[in-house]
């Protein structure tokens, strides 16, 4: 019984540990949905600044967009997601700083691009 213990634990544990680290890769639909939703919340925070709404909520919208964008999984589409990331991040300094002028700015080239990466998207599958 001690033997048979011995061969069958590491067997065991092997299967375990492969099918709990096995990533999926996300499908057309997951990723097409994070495009969306993360388009969606930068035209929110859009409209959210030109309502003058307040500096805290305009902060959370920019900073919920920065996090569904990390959906968009996607090799052929990272680089550009980056990109418009990083115009969010200054998006967000920007409204910190009390400079709408540049956080509008910058909300509008993260809008464009995030819709390019929905073109290149669409266009490719």
């Amino acid at each position: 019984m001690n033997t048979f213990a011995k061969i069958l634990f590491p067997f065991l544990l092997g299967a375990l540990s492969n099918s709990a680290f096995a990533v999926t890769n996300p499908t057309y639909a997951d990723v097409k949905a994070a495009i969306e939703n993360t388009l969606a919340k930068v035209e929110e925070a859009q409209s959210a600044l030109d309502n003058d709404t307040d500096k805290a909520v305009l902060i959370d919208l920019i900073s919920d967009a920065r996090q569904l964008q990390k959906d968009i999984a996607n090799n052929a589409l990272d680089v550009k997601r980056n990109r418009a990331s990083s115009i969010l991040k200054k998006a967000r300094s920007a409204v910190k700083n009390d400079d709408l002028v540049s956080a509008r700015s910058a909300l509008n080239d993260a809008a464009n691009r995030y819709k390019e990466i929905q073109r290149l998207y669409a266009s490719t599958h």
